[in-house]
This record gives C-alpha cells, structure tokens and sequence, in this order.
C-alpha cells in the first residue's frame, strides 16, 4: 500500500504495477545504435581508395591505343638479323687465286673496268649445284657486258667442283679459296652467294641463296645501268 500523503506520478505508479522494476529510463533509440569504431571507418576508406583506383586502371586499358608490333599485335616475335655482307659502295676485296684446273691465277684486278659477277660456292653445297648452269648461262649469254668470276671456297684441291661445272657447261675462271680466306674478306657465313660489282670494283648488290637464270639476268642489267 503506498504511504498516504505521498504524491506518485501516474508513470511510476504504472511501473510499479507491472511487477517489473524498471526505474531508470527506457534507452533511447540513440543508445541502441551500434557505434562505428575506428577501424570499420578506416576499411572503408582504404576500400573506397582501391576501388577507384582499379576502375581507373580499367579504363586507362580500355582507352589506350592497341600496340601493334606484331602480327597479332602486342610486342612483336624477335627474327634472326640477315647474314652480314659487304654493303652497296664498298670497295670489294681484291683476290688472287690457284685456278681450278690449272693455269694463270684468278685476279679480281684483271677485270678492273668491266661488271663483274662473284660466284661463291662449292661441291659440297646442294643449293650451289642447281645454281650452277643458270651462272653458266648467264657468262656465255651476256659475255660482252659483264665477267663472270667462281669461287671454290672451303672445298679441298676442288675436284669434286671441277666436275660439277663440267656438268653444268661453265667455262668461265674459277679461283680455289682451299682456306675460306676471300670468303671471310666478303663476310660469307653460308653459300651459295653471289657479289655484283661495277665497272669501279664496287658493291652494287648480293644475292644470298641459289640464283636462277631470270634473277641473275635482272642483275646483269643493273649493272649495265651503271656501266
């Protein structure tokens, strides 16, 4: 029973009443948050910060002209550099060489004020043997413009290469380089290979690889256009 003369509030009464003693106040909405702490707020942050970056990065790509190197694009696959040669206006190495078969040597010198054709080969060399007629060809048909030069380079005392040429009609001089030495002077690393010189004993061009009558033709009219 409640003291008489006390004044109580409806709200305590009512509190009272319930049988549950709830005397401090009801929690506020406020109160019933749960709070952020430090380290969620710094989360966020450094989520925010990548996220940006990434969609940056994307776009960056997206926007960026596509290399093209290559044949599929991107970098492009590295190739061999080609075979060194005696560049266009060099002065070609002189020579004097044992003739195959016998007889005066073989000198570039002694064909100062003509074209001249340098033919590299050996027997030994499957690509030199199918090149040899069309050379052959090529110094009995164009004789009165250009001279044609062979060289037996690497390939012993040359008896093998005196019966191809036999074979193949050549009649022209050809110069045995037992040791490869006028080889190495013209920078040859493979054979067959062919020098084009004018009239001056420059460099006008090399082919490199088996020629045929019709390229080696192609040739003999550069020469006669420097001539």
């Amino acid at each position: 029973m409640l003291a008489e003369g006390r004044q109580v509030s409806p709200t305590s009464v009512h509190l009272v009443d319930s049988g549950v003693e709830h005397l401090a106040s009801a929690p506020s909405a406020e109160a019933k948050r749960p709070r952020s702490r430090p380290t969620d707020r710094s989360f966020k942050v450094v989520a925010l910060v990548a996220g940006t970056f990434l969609i940056g990065f994307i776009i960056f790509i997206a926007l960026r002209p596509a290399t093209r190197n290559g044949p599929t694009g991107g970098i492009a696959a590295l190739k061999a550099p080609p075979p060194a040669v005696l560049h266009a206006g060099t002065v070609a190495p002189p020579f004097s060489l044992p003739r195959l078969g016998g007889g005066e040597p073989v000198s570039l010198t002694a064909f100062r004020g003509s074209p001249v054709i340098i033919s590299f080969f050996a027997s030994w060399c499957p690509h030199c043997r199918s090149e040899l007629a069309a050379v052959a060809s090529i110094a009995r048909l164009d004789s009165a413009h250009v001279a044609v030069v062979g060289i037996d380079s690497n390939d012993g005392l040359g008896v093998a290469a005196e019966k191809l040429l036999t074979s193949a009609g050549a009649t022209y001089p050809v110069g045995l380089d037992t040791s490869a030495q006028v080889a190495s002077q013209y920078l040859l690393t493979a054979l067959p290979v062919t020098y084009f010189l004018d009239a001056s004993g420059k460099v006008v061009g090399t082919a490199l690889g088996a020629q045929n009558v019709a390229s080696l033709q192609r040739w003999v009219n550069r020469l006669t256009a420097h001539s």
